[in-house]
């Protein structure tokens, strides 16, 4: 039998338990026999397995009974349906949301207020303080107090003492409409007149000079800025000397603009001055001076922009008088030579007012019964650039020039050379003004500041521009390290005045000044400070006027308090 019908067999039989069985038997038998005889040849076997036998079920019956249908019986009671609205309310839910709210950040205290103090060589007492109010948007109001004398000088000691002393409340208030401010100031200018021959014996009581002024004044302006603006000011001051000299002025002011369009405005302004003077010898009538302004601004063509007015003074000084009514242009245009770059041009004229209060704050030892007159800038061109080179440096630079008649020159005084009188050219006096500034500021880290400029004077009835400087540079700077140290470096340098020398009667160049001045301040913490300031460091006894040398070097030290 072959291979094919034997796996056949098999195949069939697989499921049979006996066969299985038997079939093992058989096979266990054989090898049995082989094992029992020997081995040996196989004897070819054939087997062959007949299937005969057929399974035949017999069909079985499907009977399936119907279940007959039930009779259909009424149901009782007949059921009914009945359809109600059903009004269903619910009582108000109002929740309580509570919106998640951010933590808010404390507000940073602001240090509006300082007390700064020190001493220096020279007995030198220093004394710097101001508080005002902090985050009222109504009302803002403060004091402020300077004080800083030398108890010695260059000269002989206490004979070149000075000082100054200012004492000053200020206040405003803002309304919707308005805003009002006001101020009571009180000075005082301290000196002695030492520059009198070396080697003099001298009383000091006789050569003591002394300034005192109080003044008070409010304004009145607008709050917010509306189609018309306008600031009204007034102000009273009263000056006395240590000579019995007197001086009141009075200055009322008004400032206006009414805007036509966008590029168009009308300027209206107004100025009044009163100035009474009563020497040891003279005493002056009270002098005048009213200004009416008018201007019309415009913008004919994009970024052009262009004012034109005029400027009518009326005033009643004595020196020199033709005329007591003065017309002045008011021109004045500027345009913008790239978006960094302007530049711009101006004439102009009017009555600058001179009075003991400004003679005094510009040179104290002056000379009792001194003439005082107005200067009449008759004319005057100011043109010129000014910028920005990127975001950190800006400049500026121009020219200008006026005809000045009446202008004021200090002279020693030929019989006191320690004093000085006022001397006014009545002819004209030419000005020109070359300058230049340069500015550069990196946030809070270090700010630069130097200009300079250059003076010409031409004089008509006066030989030289006494005590009147040719040049003038000025460098100011402040550096703030790791806002821990803070150092401020000024430089002053002028020189090219010529003096009177009433001894000799000789013209005299004065030497250049050079004025060097340090400061170094450092920080304890937010509130307070120490700082060490050296003045004039190149201890030069420079001379701003004949016969009076500064005080050389000299060197102080103090604290600070911010609260």
């Amino acid at each position: 039998m072959s291979k094919y019908k034997i796996i056949s067999f098999l195949t069939l039989f697989a499921g049979k338990p006996g066969f299985i069985a038997g079939l093992v038997l058989l096979i266990a038998s054989s090898t049995y026999a082989q094992e029992k005889w020997g081995e040996g040849e196989i004897e070819k076997v054939e087997i062959e397995i007949v299937k005969e036998r057929q399974i035949v079920l017999p069909k079985a019956n499907r009977n399936f009974e119907k279940v007959s249908p039930r009779p259909v019986e009424p149901i009782k009671p007949e059921i009914t349906y009945e359809f109600k609205n059903l009004n269903f309310s619910t009582p108000e839910f109002n929740p309580a949301i509570r919106p998640l709210r951010l933590k808010q950040e404390p507000i940073a205290k602001i240090y509006g207020n300082y007390i700064s103090a020190g001493v220096g060589n020279f007995t030198s007492p220093f004394l710097d303080a101001y508080a005002t109010t902090k985050r009222d948007k109504e009302k803002f109001y403060g004091v402020k107090l300077f004080h800083q004398s030398f108890g010695q000088g260059a000269v002989d000691k206490k004979n070149s003492a000075g000082g100054n002393t200012e004492l000053r409340l200020f206040g405003k208030t803002f309304g919707r409409q308005a805003t009002l401010g006001g101020f009571i100031n009180y000075e005082n200018i301290g000196t002695y007149f030492y520059g009198y021959t070396p080697g003099t014996d001298i009383n000091r009581d006789l050569i003591k000079q002394n300034y005192s002024i109080v003044s008070l004044g409010g304004d009145v302006a607008n709050s917010t800025t509306s189609e018309f603006n306008y600031k009204i000011n007034g102000s009273f001051s009263y000056l006395t000397d240590h000579y019995n000299a007197k001086e009141s002025e009075v200055i009322l002011g008004f400032a206006s603009d009414y805007e036509i369009s966008k590029t168009s405005k009308i300027l209206i302004g107004s100025d009044y001055y009163l100035m009474s003077r009563k020497d040891e010898f003279v005493e002056a009538k009270p002098r005048h001076i009213f200004k009416m302004k008018g201007a019309y601004q415009f913008s004919p063509i994009d970024d052009l922009l262009i004012k034109i007015g005029a400027n009518v003074v009326l005033e009643n000084d004595t020196i020199g008088k033709d005329k007591s009514v003065h017309v002045y242009p008011d021109i004045r245009a500027s345009y913008p030579l790239s978006p960094s770059v302007e530049m711009y041009a101006g004439l102009s004229g009017d009555i600058d007012r001179v009075s003991l209060h400004t003679i005094a704050h510009e040179n104290p030892w002056v000379n009792a019964n001194i003439g005082i007159f107005n200067t009449n800038r008759t004319i005057e061109f100011l043109g010129g650039l000014k910028g920005k080179l990127g975001s950190k440096v800006a400049f500026g630079t121009g020219l200008a020039v006026a005809n000045l008649k009446d202008f004021y020159f200090y002279q020693n005084d030929p019989t006191d050379r320690a004093k000085f009188i006022t001397v006014f050219d009545e002819g004209n006096t030419k000005r020109s003004n070359i300058f230049a500034e340069l500015g550069f500021s990196h946030a809070e880290a270090a700010r630069i500041l130097l200009r300079g400029d250059y003076y010409g004077y031409s004089t008509d009835q006066v030989a030289e521009a006494w005590h009147r400087p040719k040049y003038r540079v000025s460098f100011n700077s402040s550096y703030n390290l790791y806002s821990k140290l803070l150092f401020n470096v000024d430089m002053i340098v002028q020189g090219g005045a010529k003096a009177l020398d009433v001894d000799t009667n000789t013209t005299v160049e004065l030497d250049a000044a050079v004025d060097l001045n340090v400061k170094a301040s450092y920080f304890l913490s937010k509130q307070f400070s120490i700082f060490l300031k050296g003045s004039n460091l190149l201890a030069n006894e420079y001379q701003l006027y004949l016969n009076y040398p500064v005080r050389g070097l000299q060197v102080m030290g103090g604290v600070t308090w911010v609260f």
